[in-house]
């Protein structure tokens, strides 16, 4: 990427202030991808059918997102992985979810709650 296709500045929001952020990539359509499983959650949660409907409703998200919050998992989509199913304990949270009697699953530095999410609709 050269860097005239960085924007110079963006000011992001901060409590009662703002910071100006220097550098910030614009986004690309192009890096946008969902597995098959990451697809079915996705049209299951947004009842969105059509591939490219649910395209352009992820890439609107994402440009509003990104407009507070040039984050590089904004940026490169990571924010749709549901990194959670990976874990070697994944199982174990949804069963516990299930068995406990008002479990709580508490999910710090969740970006779009999509692991969450994820978990409620497991367990």
């Amino acid at each position: 990427m050269a860097s005239d296709d960085l924007l110079q500045a963006h000011e992001v929001p901060f409590g009662d202030s703002s910071v100006l952020l220097d550098n910030v990539p614009p986004l690309d359509p192009t890096l946008y991808s969902l597995s098959p499983e990451e697809a079915a959650f996705f049209k299951a949660t947004t009842r969105i059918d059509n591939d490219e409907a649910l395209k352009a409703h992820i890439l609107i998200a994402q440009e509003k997102a990104y407009q507070v919050a040039p984050y590089p998992c904004i940026y490169g989509f990571g924010f749709l992985r549901m990194a959670i199913t990976k874990q070697p304990k994944y199982h174990d949270i949804v069963r516990m979810g299930r068995e406990r009697e008002n479990a709580i699953f508490l999910d710090i530095g969740c970006c779009f709650a999509v692991d969450a999410r994820k978990v409620a609709s497991d367990g």
